[in-house]
């Protein structure tokens, strides 16, 4: 009797958990809603992570041609160099791929970066690859400090 106790104690916290995910999409996808996205109709999107070294997700990736918006997660301080370097990448991007970017802020933590005009999956990648590499950096570093 016991056992069957177990099995439907562990089949409910799975349960509760895959739907706890499941509210957090839909909140998530409320809130885009709300703060004026419009999905183009006909593209395929994709929703992808930058993770941390030991597989924290960091961010999420959010990707429909030609709009990318990556939602940050966790908490991440940009210093002075880490905002030069992003600002670096995503103002070489705007120079060849011909992007547009918004980076929002909560006071000093970065909160969010929407990027208009990312047409091909090469630039995609090259931003990916790149905000992948600073996030990981600062992860790492702000988790350290605390």
């Amino acid at each position: 009797m016991e056992s069957n106790t177990d099995e439907l104690r562990k089949f409910l916290e799975n349960k509760i958990s895959s739907l706890k995910k499941e509210l957090e999409y839909y909140e998530y996808l409320l809130s885009l809603l709300e703060s004026g996205f419009s999905p183009v109709k006909g593209n395929k999107g994709s929703i992808d992570y930058i993770k941390s070294r030991k597989g924290e997700i960091i961010a999420e990736v959010y990707y429909t041609p030609p709009l990318m918006k990556i939602i940050v997660r966790r908490k991440l301080t940009l210093s002075k160099a880490y905002m030069n370097a992003l600002s670096k990448i995503l103002e070489d991007s705007k120079n060849s791929d011909k992007i547009d970017y918004n980076i929002v802020f909560d006071k000093d933590d970065l909160k969010e970066i929407s990027i208009n005009n990312v047409n091909d999956d090469l630039c995609y990648n090259k931003i990916k690859i790149a905000l992948q590499t600073i996030f990981c950096l600062l992860y790492t570093s702000d988790a350290a400090d605390e």
